[in-house]
């Protein structure tokens, strides 16, 4: 039986508090872990700047504007990858609700 389930991410989306970040400079990643229930999720380094900006006040539109400015690259295929990087985080429960 397949089921589906559906994420909702919010519109400002802000981290939740208690997260334990290590930097793994070798693989160039980031490892968060939920101190709460140790969930744990690893980012390249551009998803991890998508994490950073979570503050609660700040739109993916926004981070995706940012974030193309600063690379170069195309609103449109950025706002897209923001949009997937936030409902990843946002199904492991790294949002506050």
């Amino acid at each position: 039986m397949n089921e589906t389930f559906e994420i909702t991410v919010p519109n400002m989306p802000k981290r939740v508090d208690k997260l334990i970040c290590e930097e793994l400079e070798e693989q160039g990643a980031y490892v968060y872990i939920h101190e709460d229930d140790g969930t744990t999720i690893t980012l390249n380094p551009t998803a991890s700047a998508v994490f950073d900006m979570c503050d609660g006040q700040t739109t993916a539109e926004e981070m995706a504007k940012l974030l193309s400015e600063t690379l170069d690259v195309d609103y449109k295929n950025t706002l897209r990858d923001v949009q997937d990087i936030l409902a990843e985080l946002s199904g492991f429960g790294f949002f506050q609700t």
